[in-house]
């Protein structure tokens, strides 16, 4: 009876099949999924090389590495991802966070530095990653966010009960800030809104095109629709002095700033990510 193939074996092999069907970073999907057969962490695979790998491990594998190669996501399939170095649940339909958001975070903390004590609302809260990030590093800070898929509040409240953070956050299903609030005077008023624009989505990656909400990636025929509402009703919320950040498509910052320039906001910044685009606007109401 031939023998399984070891560890090491397993994710040469697997990485050569992923690379055939197109698959970006093909050896770090290989190592995660081979991580999660084996119910070990990723680095734990690096001791164990020249271990066989057992049938009924193999199996499974195998089935992952087959829904891997139709482009379906890694986050997907883990359950899991990673952001800001802090753990988040993840499910199908839920938009998955991109590492570039973290500068949304990092905009929000450089321009509130001085506040231990803060009111937010984010909108749209996804898997609940930038409202769970900015109240598990500020203990002072209370926050609101809504979303108008039950699959994600869902998954954004138990990210928050994971966290040790759900007493301090609110997450509801509304599909407006009307339904939210009525009159609060925010802090901050944070979002990485909807804005692709609905021709270039069929053009993303099949990753993204083929298996993520549509909902959180179609910002309109220009990619610019939310960000006028989020304009006006953030000047109704905010208080004087108060901050909106939002994430930006490449390209975007003049059109945004534009908006809340013409909306009477002030100080407006726009802050570049890790590849050196424009990725952030941070703006505050007079």
């Amino acid at each position: 009876m031939a023998s399984t193939p070891t560890v090491m074996e397993a994710v040469s092999m697997s990485e050569g099949y992923l690379q055939k069907h197109g698959v970006e970073s093909p050896r770090l999907s290989a190592e995660h999924l081979l991580a999660r057969a084996l119910d070990c962490s990723r680095l734990d695979l690096y001791l164990r090389f020249e271990e066989n790998l057992e049938e009924k491990t193999l199996k499974a594998y195998r089935k992952d590495l087959k829904k891997r190669a139709s482009h379906y996501p890694l986050q997907y399939i883990l359950g899991e991802t990673e952001f800001f170095s802090l753990p988040f649940r993840m499910s199908e339909g839920v938009f998955i966070p991109r590492p570039e958001t973290e500068v949304l975070i990092e905009a929000v903390e450089k321009k509130m530095k001085q506040m231990e004590k803060a009111d937010f609302m984010e909108i749209g809260a996804g898997s609940g990653i930038i409202s769970g990030t900015l109240a598990k590093r500020h203990p002072g800070w209370r926050g609101v966010t809504f979303d108008i898929s039950p699959e994600a509040a869902f998954l954004a409240r138990k990210n928050f009960k994971a966290l040790g953070v759900d007493d301090r956050l609110e997450i509801l299903i509304a599909d407006s800030f009307d339904a939210v609030c009525g009159g609060s005077r925010l802090d901050i008023l944070v979002s990485n809104p909807p804005y692709i624009p609905t021709g270039d989505i069929e053009g993303l990656q099949e990753e993204v095109a083929l298996f993520e909400s549509r909902v959180a990636l179609d910002g309109g025929p220009d990619g610019l629709s939310f960000y006028p509402m989020i304009a006006v009703r953030g000047g109704s919320l905010l208080k004087s002095g108060g901050l909106v950040a939002l994430e930006i498509g490449d390209g975007q910052a003049t059109d945004v700033g534009n908006i809340f320039q013409n909306e009477g906001y002030e100080d407006i910044e726009v802050w570049k990510d890790y590849n050196g685009k424009e990725r952030v606007m941070t703006a505050r109401k007079q």
